[in-house]
């Protein structure tokens, strides 16, 4: 299955990468996204001192230290969950324990807005330090736990968002998007799971 990595986002270079449809709002910024691609930027010196990022003296963007799962295994898990759901026109996404995408993996043919779905399912997950699935009764029951949900927009309620753990240690979490009719977010989740879950440290 030939697949389209226009949106393959790898550690640093995630950086403003994930903003493409994102509104101005710093508030609507997901984990890791430094602003919209083709923002007015600053003048002056580039930032970083002379050298600029990376350059002589410039400190250049930061390195991502949060634990996460190994990217050729991002890649694989995605790859599995593309491969074991072909008949649906899903997205996948991988972040790490701070809920900062490594990976978005969008099939041939699949819309593009299920990669930022599958983005803030896996963050949810991360952030509530739990499956989604596990969520999203208690979130139509219960009032002010629904709440929360309010006041980060990236926080969603719904299935196939899916925590990657060693031991009792969060180092990420898949989301899944577009599995649908049927709601199998989940079900094509865990093939990705399923096939990395023992390789995770």
């Amino acid at each position: 299955m030939t697949c389209k990595l226009a949106m393959l986002l790898c550690g640093a270079a995630l950086a403003g990468a994930a903003s493409m449809a994102m509104a101005a709002d710093s508030n609507d910024h997901l984990p890791g996204d430094s602003g919209r691609m083709g923002a007015v930027l600053p003048s002056g010196p580039p930032p970083g001192g002379a050298g600029g990022p990376g350059g002589p003296g410039g400190g250049g963007m930061p390195k991502n230290t949060a634990r996460a799962p190994a990217i050729a295994l991002a890649v694989e898990a995605a790859e599995a969950i593309a491969q074991g759901c072909k008949q649906y026109a899903l997205g996948a996404a991988v972040v790490d324990s701070q809920g900062r995408p490594i990976l978005v993996y969008l099939p041939d043919g699949s819309e593009p807005g299920h990669g930022y779905t599958a983005i803030r399912k896996a963050y949810t997950a991360v952030k509530m330090k739990t499956n989604t699935t596990a969520l999203v009764e208690k979130a139509q029951k219960d009032p002010a736990f629904a709440a929360q949900f309010n006041s980060d927009p990236n926080l969603m309620a719904f299935h196939g968002g899916l925590l990657l753990k060693v031991g009792d240690e969060i180092i990420g979490a898949i989301g899944v998007s577009g599995a649908e009719p049927g709601g199998h977010d989940d079900e094509c989740g865990m093939i990705g799971l399923n096939k990395i879950k023992d390789r995770l440290k």
